[in-house]
């Protein structure tokens, strides 16, 4: 008697889905100790069970070490490749590339803005443009003058918080 292939699609009956779940994690684990100990591969398989529970398997490396390894490969390494059994892994996702793409904005924002500010002030054509640079000078000063206003509180509370501990230690 065969098995019966089934229809990948989420399992309804939540009693049915941790069966599965069960069987499948220890099915996995299996397989990536085989894949560790045959081929002397470095691996590491993080997932989580449908309660929340968190389930690790590492090989002859922390998990850590594996992960700083991926994460220290080139991007064009870590991006789509296709490892020849027809399954195609992709790394960057939608969400990472529109945060990279909002950064870029970002970056060309204060690079922009950095161009003014080294400009020569005789280079402004116009009085909007001048007036725009006061804006952010004004700014930015306001900022400043507010972070000293901040460390200036901080170390006072924190040679008040020195004394006080002194003197309940005298």
């Amino acid at each position: 008697m065969g098995r019966v292939k089934i229809q990948m699609k989420k399992i309804e009956d939540k009693q049915q889905r941790n069966i599965a779940f069960a069987k499948r994690k220890s099915g996995l684990l299996k397989k990536a100790y085989e894949l560790y100990i045959l081929c002397d591969v470095q691996i590491a398989l993080v997932f989580f069970s449908p309660s929340g529970k968190l389930f690790l398997f590492d090989s002859k490396t922390r998990i850590e070490e594996t992960i700083h390894k991926y994460l220290e490969l080139p991007c064009y390494r870590r991006g789509s490749e296709n490892f020849g059994d027809g399954v195609r892994y992709q790394t960057p996702s939608k969400d990472i590339e529109d945060e990279i793409r909002e950064y870029n904005v970002k970056l060309a924002n204060v690079e922009k803005q950095l161009g003014y500010f080294l400009k020569n002030p005789n280079q402004w054509e116009s009085i909007d443009e001048i007036a725009y640079q006061e804006k952010l000078l004004q700014k930015t000063l306001d900022e400043i003058r507010s972070r000293k206003v901040n460390l200036y509180r901080y170390q006072l509370f924190s040679k008040i918080t020195f004394f006080m501990s002194f003197e309940n230690y005298i």
